[in-house]
């Protein structure tokens, strides 16, 4: 045995296979009985082996070389069937000359055409098999009563459609996944034009479309996450709010430092926890500009610039309301968090109460504002009237909280901001031993987001109607937050 007898899977000679090779026995040569070797090799495997096809036993001449390799005249021996199929040459010669080589000889030889013939005719029939065992089950598969996995195809499988050719069919009624129409509240018009520039010489990228910001697509698709798994009967109950403050790092106390002068998106949350105040100085600059908005609307409506436009910009209310916090649940039972709210502008006031749930956060750095924003996702169940004053009888509260708020409501851009004025009470006594309250006072800013536009949105998608109408929503309500947060930071430049 040696390497190529192991490559070639050969098996140790036995006894007949040693005998000299020049013996003749039996009417055939020796060691014409085993067939050729097919080396393992890449050519090999790329040729497929010819198909053999029987025929007619030939006479071989083998010639006879003595010890002075000169050779004697041949001895022509008994007819034999060939053993093998031709060899074929591995070069480009070979392919082209239809030629074939004689074993014994290692002559090149005619090629048979009527062998060719034969094994063309064979190959013919075994394609035409093959082809109609194909079309078989083609039509076995049409007949398949297996249903269809999708009715429309996923997300990342759908064609890429521009948004401003997107939204050439008025799509103001759509199904949702459950069968029900939805027709949304805002026009289905495409908020940006992705295809134009404000330069006429200039085209807004090498594909003609301008790709959606990297940190608007990442929260598009957090929030398609997350809504997603909310069932149909507590859609009404979701509250998808973003909050100004600063992400504080547990360690130093102090607002994160991560090397960065960009706008993105944290995901340590472990490491970090949110304050959600703001300094009363920018609560007041906030206030301050949306005044100015509403005040510069009146003025174009006055001078008749806008006169099919609504009567004012924001809609506006005034809330003072007290929210009181308990944890109901014994032990080994499943702790509710109940906010009982108290209307203070009602004679006798009216509490209700919302029993709510922190489904998810997200975590936005502005390095280069003065805020940063959280992002947060929660449930608010409505507790019902009657369970109320058991709630306030039977617990005790953890947190009560003094809230006085002006909400600017703009329908345009689907957004809410809250401006809040926190008092939160603490008992101490006096030194004459007498029981005082103290209020430390907060300052709190955040912005709401219509949630149906936001399940209108999301249906969208889910139905292949509109893939871009979330991202739009979402750029629109993040810029609403940008504009404020770039009002205040002019606050900190000298």
């Amino acid at each position: 045995m040696n390497v190529g007898s192991i490559l070639n899977n050969d098996s140790p000679p036995s006894d007949h296979e040693k005998e000299p090779k020049q013996a003749v026995s039996s009417g055939r040569i020796a060691g014409e009985s085993q067939s050729a070797h097919q080396r393992h090799s890449i050519t090999n495997i790329l040729n497929d082996t010819p198909s053999v096809t029987p025929e007619e036993p030939q006479t071989f001449v083998k010639p006879v070389v003595n010890a002075n390799n000169s050779s004697s005249p041949p001895v022509q021996s008994s007819p034999i069937t060939p053993r093998a199929v031709p060899i074929k040459r591995n070069s480009i010669a070979n392919i082209t000359n239809d030629r074939d080589v004689d074993i014994t000889t290692g002559k090149e030889t005619s090629f048979n055409i009527s062998r060719q013939a034969n094994s063309n005719n064979h190959h013919q029939n075994n394609h035409k098999i093959e082809q109609v065992d194909e079309l078989t089950k083609i039509q076995q598969l049409k007949k398949s009563t297996k249903p269809k996995r999708y009715a429309t195809p996923p997300i990342w499988a759908q064609e890429y459609i521009p948004p401003n050719k997107a939204h050439l069919v008025d799509h103001s009624e759509v199904e949702n996944h459950n069968g029900s129409h939805v027709r949304t509240a805002l026009s289905d018009k495409p908020v940006f034009d992705y295809t134009t520039t404000r330069s006429v010489d200039l085209q807004c990228s090498i594909t003609g479309i301008i790709p959606p910001p990297s940190i608007t697509r990442t929260m598009a698709e957090w929030i398609f996450a997350n809504f997603s798994n909310i069932n149909d009967k507590n859609r009404k109950f979701v509250e998808l709010e973003l909050k100004f403050g600063k992400i504080i790092d547990k360690r130093t106390g102090s607002r994160i430092n991560l090397n960065v002068i960009t706008e993105c998106i944290f995901t340590d949350h472990s490491s970090v926890h949110f304050d959600m105040q703001v300094e009363e100085i920018a609560w007041n600059e906030i206030r301050k500009f949306l005044e100015e908005l509403e005040k510069g609307y009146q003025e174009e409506l006055r001078n008749s610039i806008g006169k099919d436009k609504p009567k004012r910009k924001f809609n506006t209310l005034d809330s003072d309301i007290t929210d009181t916090f308990y944890q109901t649940g014994g032990k080994g039972e499943h702790i509710r968090k109940i906010r009982v709210s108290k209307d203070n502008n009602l004679t006798p006031p009216r509490f209700t109460a919302i029993e709510k749930e922190r489904i998810a956060d997200l975590y936005i750095h502005n390095p280069s504002s003065m805020y940063d924003l959280r992002l947060s996702l929660s449930l608010e169940m409505p507790v019902p009237e009657g369970n109320v004053e058991a709630i306030i009888a039977k617990n005790k509260a953890s947190l009560v909280r003094e809230k006085k708020r002006n909400t600017w409501t703009h329908a345009p851009t689907i957004t809410q901001f809250d401006l809040t004025r926190v008092l939160i009470p603490h008992e101490a006594k006096n030194k004459h031993g007498k029981k005082i309250v103290n209020h430390d006072i907060h300052f709190e800013v955040e912005m709401e987001i219509d949630t149906p536009e936001v399940f209108n949105a999301i249906d969208k998608i889910t139905s292949g109607t509109d893939t871009f109408r979330l991202e739009e929503l979402v750029e629109v309500f993040v810029n609403n937050a940008r504009v404020l947060n770039n009002r205040v930071t002019k606050l900190a430049l000298p």
